[in-house]
């Protein structure tokens, strides 16, 4: 999430890797042919696709959407999606199976050079006929567009993140405002441009994902006067795109609605009191890498309460939910399949549960506060109340769909501290820290534990926690912060709940929506992070990334994360084992407290056919595939 991440997921290349830390409150989070799930019956009538879309879908996210829907700000993992709905065209696309591939339907030719420096230039031709939804034809400089937009010191100054071309040659540079043109991006015709990859960033573990790059209409941010050019330096937007002429278009153009589209769906609506944006089908779209074209007519995606969200899919409300992680939740909807006309989809997360610290402020920021809080934690039992049954306790950041954590979970078990529930060991973290007086100076002996900071002056140990009042919070309040053995331990946490819109303000300390939220504030929040197959922490706990929301300032385990995916593409063993290197120091520093990893349940009306959704697409790739009977 950058300074406005995302916790998305998590989450085009920049954002293919860093973006995609997508966030949800919940826990707060093409190949593949469908495959039959339970409720199909045999002997159904089995009609096949339609050969025009058709019907609609209501799609239910108990994540709330703010109505800013382009992941540089806020990447919050509802508005992710409808992002998803509207956006397609990459020079480089995924399959189901998480396998990146150069996009045939986008790209008529393309050449690979290696250069004499050790960099890597991608040259891309894009196709004629591809065209917004408004008709208007998609050229090359709409593709140059998106990489200087989103990496522009005008977004910068403006609190969106604008890593979007960090890996190219040039990227510092120019998104720092010193440099007018990005040397590494290449406007070269009207339909050939090139990106390249810097030498610093060879190899790449996930090469094809750092030069997969979408169009952006440049004119919809800015207006008809900006000009995509190149002289043969780099390619550069023409003098008057500056923060002063567009900040107040391009604050407007996050949110405004008509907006273009590339994708399957164009945003026709959003109603902002009951959080619905309507989408229709893109008449203009032709389709994702293998051609497909949605069968669905309308997108309907709306906020459900959680508590009555079951209710709203049996009642016709909502016909698909996203994301079921509790045992309640799953064991509800599993009812609902069996008394009939529903069905669900089941699939290991790439992503955890977990509680975020704050590395810089308030007592979180001393490492032996953040252990003895998972001392303090029976994590097993948290995890058995939530899913019951239906997830595990994990040790950091990764998820059970991840392939690399799966083929190294032996290893990581005997490495990892698991922090198992102790009092004492809480205690004696506590007094190792310095936390052994009162409030007066003199020597601890009961009640809130103080710390004497290097200027003399007494901290207590108070954490404040921002909360979106939802499920994993009401479990974190019994068994955590009502527990009687954090009294004991000299401990207090105080809870605050907000709409988890505001709460990633807090945690991006985005003063750019509001000077309050720049202030430090808490330094515990309850949210989650989902990963896509590109795994790339290399922006997370370099000190001072806008990305970096724990606010970490090792070096160490900055170099760590960078180091994973500076992994030739052939070299699995060697990518495996700095994915354990990194994980064993972030298990001792403990930036967040992972709680859970689960099996994500989506439960539908069955009406939805050929919905086949996995822990590595998002919901609009999905239903992309899927068709309605009416």
């Amino acid at each position: 999430m950058m300074k406005k991440s995302i916790l998305l997921l998590l989450v085009f290349s920049m954002v293919l890797s860093a973006f995609l830390m997508g966030c949800s409150p919940k826990e707060e989070p093409t190949d593949t042919p469908p495959t039959d799930e339970p409720g199909d019956e045999p002997g159904d009538e089995v009609t096949g696709p339609p050969s025009e879309p058709m019907g609609q879908i209501i799609v239910g996210n108990t994540t709330e959407m703010s109505g800013d829907w382009v992941p540089y700000w806020q990447n919050i993992a509802s508005e992710y999606d409808i992002y998803n709905f509207i956006t397609d065209y990459p020079t480089v696309a995924m399959t189901f199976d998480g396998e990146y591939l150069i996009n045939d339907t986008v790209v008529a030719s393309h050449e690979v050079i290696e250069n004499e420096d050790g960099s890597k230039t991608y040259e891309y031709t894009i196709k004629d006929g591809l065209v917004w939804d408004d008709g208007t034809p998609i050229t090359a400089k709409d593709y140059v567009a998106t990489v200087l937009l989103w990496s522009s010191n005008v977004v910068k100054e403006m609190g969106a993140g604008n890593t979007y071309g960090q890996r190219y040659v040039g990227y510092k540079a120019y998104g720092d405002g010193e440099a007018k043109e990005f040397e590494g991006v290449r406007l070269l015709d009207d339909m050939k441009f090139s990106v390249t990859i810097d030498a610093a960033y060879l190899p790449y573990y996930f090469e094809l994902g750092l030069v997969s790059v979408s169009p952006t209409k440049i004119s919809f941010w800015t207006d008809d006067t900006v000009e995509v050019l190149d002289d043969g330096n780099g390619a550069y937007f023409s003098d008057n795109f500056t923060k002063e002429n567009f900040e107040e278009n391009i604050d407007k153009a996050r949110s405004a609605i008509p907006r273009p589209s590339c994708g399957p769906y164009v945003l026709k609506s959003f109603d902002e009191s009951t959080k619905t944006a309507v989408l229709e089908v893109n008449d203009k779209y032709v389709g994702d890498h293998n051609g497909q074209k949605p069968l669905i007519k309308t997108v309907i995606y709306k906020l459900v309460n959680e508590e009555t969200q079951m209710d709203e899919l049996a009642t016709g409300s909502v016909d698909l939910l996203l994301g079921m992680a509790s045992g309640s939740e799953i064991n509800a909807g599993l009812d609902l399949v069996e008394s009939g006309g529903f069905n669900f989809t089941k699939y290991p997360r790439a992503g955890y549960g977990k509680l975020a610290f704050v590395g810089d402020f308030g007592p979180t920021q001393f490492v032996e506060v953040r252990q003895a809080i998972a001392h303090l934690l029976d994590r097993n039992e948290f995890a058995r109340s939530f899913t019951e049954g239906f997830g595990s306790v994990v040790n950091g950041p990764y998820g059970e769909a991840l392939w690399f954590y799966q083929e190294t979970k032996a290893e990581l078990n005997e490495k990892l501290n698991q922090y198992p529930y102790s009092l004492e060991k809480a205690i004696e973290l506590l007094e190792e820290g310095g936390w052994v007086y009162d409030e007066n100076g003199n020597e601890y002996e009961s009640g809130i534990r103080y710390k004497k900071l290097d200027d003399g002056t007494l901290m207590p140990l108070v954490i404040q926690w921002s909360s979106s009042g939802n499920e994993v919070s009401e479990l974190l309040t019994i068994q955590l912060v009502e527990n009687p053995d954090l009294a004991a331990a000299g401990m207090k946490i105080e809870e605050t709940v907000m709409d988890f819109p505001e709460l990633v303000n807090y945690l991006q300390r985005n003063s750019i929506e509001d000077p309050k939220y720049g202030v430090p504030t808490y330094g515990m929040f309850n949210l989650a992070s989902n990963f896509n197959p590109i795994y790339d922490q290399s922006n997370y706990y370099e000190p001072g990334h806008p990305w970096n929301t724990s606010y970490s300032t090792d070096e160490k385990l900055d170099e760590l994360a960078k180091a994973i995916v500076l992994t030739d593409p052939e070299d699995r063993e060697g990518f495996k084992q700095k994915f354990v290197d990194f994980i064993v120091r972030w298990n001792e520093l403990l930036p967040e407290l992972p709680l859970y990893s689960n099996i994500y349940h989506d439960f539908y009306n069955d009406k939805l056919v050929d919905y086949d959704m996995n822990a590595l697409i998002r919901v609009s790739d999905a239903l992309l595939y899927a068709y309605v009977t009416e």
